[in-house]
């Protein structure tokens, strides 16, 4: 049977990966892609939308996918570390709110929000993977080198909001799983400024989303709540 794909933030390295990953894939019918802009392309098998998680009312634009019967996997693969004004904090003196407000935004709230909004389509579907990406540095146990406060804590609250959503879908459809999983150190514009003291692998995006995508294949209900990375090892709380 034919699957359907959600790809959100579909136009960062990782997510147009896993958009070319499953494009690929023969079993794939279709495939929605979320992002803050339309992306610019003419394969019949995807359906793009515009959602900007700073406007709860652009999460109206996915009624546009109202007739999908069902969705087998959705992946979320937003997320911020750094912009032009946001620079990860070495020490507490660093801190900023609005910094803050705005990490938590994209890396906890509107992830979240989505979910919310799709909880129709969800429900109707007898069986749905919800992968999020997260990051080893969001392990409270892992923590050795501190600093970067607001991603940080973003990723163990994404984390935590992984194991109390994996909670709730269980109970309405043991299939539904929701699970994190780390994709490892990725060439992009994420990382590209924290290259240079990098000391273990780093991936290409295409790299990254072939093994995260062996990980997605073979998780299971038993799975559900927990947090990989991408060689399907399970990253302590």
């Amino acid at each position: 049977m034919k699957k359907n794909i959600l790809i959100a933030g579909s136009t960062g390295s990782i997510g147009e990966e896993f958009t070319r990953f499953y494009s690929d894939d023969p079993d794939v019918d279709k495939i929605i892609t979320i992002s803050r802009k339309i992306d610019d392309t003419t394969q019949k098998k995807i359906q793009s939308i515009e959602i900007d998680y700073n406007k709860e009312q652009s999460f109206k634009n996915l009624e546009r996918i109202s007739e999908l019967e069902s969705i087998d996997t959705i992946i979320i693969a937003t997320g911020i570390l750094h912009t032009a004004q946001i620079k990860p904090e070495k020490s507490i003196d660093s801190i900023n709110f609005e910094t803050f407000k705005s990490v938590f935004q994209v890396n906890v709230f509107g992830p979240l929000l989505l979910v919310k909004k799709l909880m129709p389509l969800i429900k109707r579907s007898q069986g749905v993977k919800i992968v999020f990406l997260t990051a080893r540095v969001g392990s409270i146990s892992d923590n050795e080198l501190g600093g970067w406060y607001s991603y940080r804590s973003s990723k163990s609250a994404l984390n935590m909001m992984i194991s109390n959503l994996s909670i709730e879908l269980q109970r309405v459809n043991k299939n539904h799983l929701v699970i994190g999983i780390h994709p490892g150190t990725v060439k992009s514009n994420l990382s590209e400024p924290f290259l240079r003291n990098v000391k273990h692998n780093i991936f290409s995006p295409r790299e990254s989303v072939d093994l995260m995508a062996k990980v997605i294949s073979k998780i299971s209900h038993k799975d559900s709540g927990k947090c990989f990375d991408f060689l399907g090892k399970v990253i302590n709380p």
